[in-house]
């Protein structure tokens, strides 16, 4: 996920990124339960969320926080074939000139990082599904690895059909064995 070479941005876990039922940060990993408040260990959230047009309003499905020996440890379930496909995609697909472009606009608000998809430009308003996720290590959000980031619903469709089949079963495993969903709300869901 990440080396001891990255540098934490002094900016503290934004609230966005805390769990969305008790209001405070994430702190332990969902696989193998570490502290991650700890400081030792790199991690990553990540949490999905679904728009209900009928009651305006925007839910969480799902969210969650993984070290990144967990995160590593998942990595090698999925097929070297996928892997090297979601890079690739990643590389030519990423809109990293305006991820920068909202990240020097507004330096010390990583909330306001978070209102486009990286890969579609679509403005988070305009989405019924989309995931954020970011990368932190203890208290503080990590930006030298991967600044944090949206994936609309489009994307993630695109995404999903890139995978092999090995890794969709592995990600539907991951799903099952920590949030219980249907197959059928999770069909574009996947793990960055």
């Amino acid at each position: 996920m990440a080396d001891e070479e990255e540098k934490q941005s002094g900016l503290l876990i934004p609230k966005v990124f805390y769990h969305s039922d008790t209001k405070t940060p994430m702190t332990n990993c969902i696989d193998c339960d570490y502290d991650l408040m700890l400081g030792d260990r790199y991690y990553m959230i990540e949490k999905v969320y679904k728009r209900y047009e009928a009651l305006d309003s925007v839910q969480v499905l799902f969210e969650y926080a993984i070290c990144n020996q967990c995160y590593d440890k998942m990595k090698e379930g999925l097929s070297v074939e996928s892997m090297f496909t979601l890079s690739n995609y990643m590389l030519n697909n990423t809109d990293l000139e305006g991820m920068q472009k909202r990240i020097e606009e507004n330096p010390r608000d990583a909330k306001k990082w978070l209102t486009h998809c990286m890969i579609k430009g679509t403005e988070v308003s305009d989405m019924n599904e989309f995931q954020i996720g970011a990368c932190f290590k203890g208290n503080e959000l990590v930006t030298d690895f991967m600044p944090p980031f949206v994936i609309g619903g489009a994307a993630m469709e695109e995404i999903t059909e890139l995978l092999s089949k090995e890794t969709k079963d592995e990600m539907d495993g991951f799903m099952d064995d920590h949030f219980g969903i249907p197959p059928e709300l999770r069909k574009d869901l996947i793990l960055i």
